[in-house]
């Protein structure tokens, strides 16, 4: 509802992004999606999707500090660290600031949402789980960036060509 949404906005001092937030109120909190399905609007702030412990969350009122993929390769050092405390600057939760946990990919991979700061509104990926970095959703053959509404009905259209094409396929046979 309008009072659930303006209250999880206030408690995390965050303004959802104008589709996002339609999709939340018009069609549902969680469901059906890509990969593992959407997560519910609540389980947004949980470091990893595949274990939502209250002592592990990010902050989305901080600003989401990318404008551009991030890995550690790309990350400047000040000093020699050990490997612990390489791992340990990796896996910081500042570096998912800014943004809630939309969508599970599997494998430790995350599909985010900016809610804070210059890519407000824009779909990005969380692939440290495999050393892959932090980058702009990629997937369903997109260059350019992303936003929730093209995201979702990017993947609307390619789950529905699948199902026709089997229903083809069944119908040929």
């Amino acid at each position: 509802t309008e009072a659930e949404l303006l209250a999880f906005e206030w408690k995390y001092l965050i303004q959802l992004p104008q589709g996002y937030r339609a999709f939340l109120k018009t069609i549902g909190n969680g469901g059906a999606g890509p990969y593992y399905g959407l997560e519910e609007l609540e389980s947004g702030i949980f470091e990893t999707l595949d274990d939502k412990d209250p002592k592990y969350t990010i902050d989305p009122s901080v600003e989401f500090p990318h404008t551009e993929m991030w890995n550690m390769d790309k990350y400047d050092h000040e000093k020699e660290e050990t490997d612990e405390e390489k791992e340990m600057i990796y896996f910081d939760r500042k570096w998912m600031s800014g943004v809630l946990r939309i969508s599970n990919f599997g494998c430790g991979v995350s599909v985010n949402i900016v809610v804070k700061g210059k890519e407000y509104g824009n779909i990005w990926i969380d692939d440290r789980g495999n050393d892959g970095g932090i980058y702009p959703d990629p997937y369903f053959d997109r260059t350019e960036r992303t936003d929730f509404l093209t995201w979702y009905e990017l993947w609307l259209d390619r789950s529905l060509s699948k199902a026709t094409e089997k229903e083809n396929i069944k119908r040929d046979a």
